[in-house]
């Protein structure tokens, strides 16, 4: 066992707060003392998260020493209305007003790398006292987005340039899906590109989600980037013993931006449910998550809009048992920004959940070879209609005689506590 050592960890997400961005880092936290580190946490005590989700704090380690400090986020007076913050990904529940376009353009504009940026200088400021008070942290990890974390992060490194500095990109900077949706101008295109530059070159480490991630951020810092994918904690249960919904749901859990549009599927289920009265009767869409406008009006132009139940939130632990009672998990990747790299923590939650997943992607990509590995569902290349529907049509069959049961394999690397430790490996 190494000498025992201690890190800082720079967050945005962390409980209450809920959503996608808090479960990678509250998941490796809790492993961290069996591996021989001590973690402290620097969260926001306020943020203007996009849901809360108290029942999360539950997950936090006894062990950890939480730092919270407050942050001024300008569009939390903006209301639900005209926050483009709402949700992820840019989910919008309607057109945007001219206004609302202004926001977004503000946002992309002038709150650069995000509209957390408010809250690097007072956070550095704070940071350089509380690690001279605490010496015996020698190493920071920033986790972003908001990649405000890393510019605290590079902050504190150019101050003490013998501080290790990992950070960990849970998704792209500037290839993002949504980058260009910001409408960012030649000005801020470049601040941008130069700020994630100059976190790229200076970090002693960067790790990232996936591979297609790591080879864009290669390209873009002509460096070494690791991957160290999100995980689970997998549940032990008979998935046979679990009761299921009634009727043949294609669930969807998380947000749903207009990138993330199932056109495929609408497609697909238009075609089955001309075709058979039994399919037609049994049907039902589960989009639990903010959705975009966009996809209820493609839902309603394919005549399905009858079959579509959404549920705007729930807790994560709801969430999680309603994962495994669904007929099929839905999963869809970005049909922009980095296409091929993007592997949400969603994945591995539906891999745990022991169900069918009907994923739809990029050909090559690493989430069709984390569903053919896992063997836990289909893997569809976007716009192959006829594959859905032959797969579809093959599951409710199984459906109808009871059998629609999918035990996905080789789960053994994704489980959270073994990237937890390959993520400390990189600390040393």
């Amino acid at each position: 066992m190494n000498e025992k050592r201690t890190a800082l960890l720079i967050t945005y997400y962390w409980p209450p707060a809920g959503g996608a961005g808090v479960h990678r880092w509250l998941r490796f936290s809790q492993y961290f003392k069996e591996n021989g580190w001590d973690l402290h946490v620097y969260c926001p005590d306020n943020g203007a998260w996009p849901t809360l989700d108290p029942s999360l704090e539950d997950q936090v380690a006894e062990e950890l020493t939480i730092v919270r400090r407050p942050i001024f986020e300008p569009h939390r007076y903006l209301g639900k209305k005209n926050n483009p913050n709402v949700g992820a990904g840019l989910t919008k529940k309607g057109k945007s007003s001219l206004f609302q376009s202004f926001v977004i353009w503000t946002r992309g504009n002038l709150f650069i790398p995000d509209a957390r940026a408010f809250w690097i200088n007072p956070s550095v400021r704070f940071l350089k006292k509380y690690l001279k008070e605490h010496p015996e942290i020698d190493t920071i990890i920033s986790t972003g987005p908001p990649h405000t974390c890393h510019m605290i992060g590079l902050g504190l490194k150019k101050h003490r340039k013998n501080l290790k500095w990992i950070t960990d990109f849970r998704d792209p900077w500037t290839e993002i899906d949504f980058y260009q949706d910001l409408l960012p101008g030649k000005w801020a295109d470049n601040r941008h590109k130069k700020m994630e530059k100059e976190v790229l070159g200076i970090a002693d480490r960067v790790i990232t989600i996936s591979e297609h991630c790591a080879e864009g951020l290669r390209r873009i810092s002509g460096r070494n980037v690791e991957v160290v994918t999100n995980g689970f904690n997998f549940p032990d249960f008979d998935a046979k013993k679990v009761k299921l919904d009634a009727n043949f749901t294609i669930s969807h859990f998380g947000s749903m931006p207009h990138a993330r549009n199932p056109e495929t599927l609408w497609d697909a289920l238009a075609i089955l449910v001309e075709k058979s009265e039994s399919f037609k009767e049994q049907l039902s869409i589960k989009l639990v998550g903010p959705v975009d406008h966009s996809i209820f009006e493609s839902i309603k132009s394919k005549g399905l809009d009858l079959f579509v139940n959404h549920v705007p939130t729930v807790s994560h632990a709801e969430s999680l048992q309603q994962q495994r009672s669904a007929q099929i998990l839905l999963l869809m990747a970005n049909r922009a920004g980095n296409v091929k790299g993007i592997l949400t923590g969603k994945v591995f939650e539906y891999l745990g959940a022991k169900r069918p997943i009907l994923a739809f992607g990029e050909d090559d990509s690493d989430l069709q070879n984390v569903i053919e590995s896992t063997e836990a569902g289909a893997f569809i290349v976007h716009d192959d209609v006829d594959s859905t529907v032959r797969i579809i049509e093959k599951w409710f069959k199984a459906y109808l005689e009871g059998q629609l049961f999918h035990e996905p394999k080789n789960l053994e690397k994704y489980s959270s506590k073994e990237l937890a430790k390959q993520f400390i490996e990189y600390l040393y």
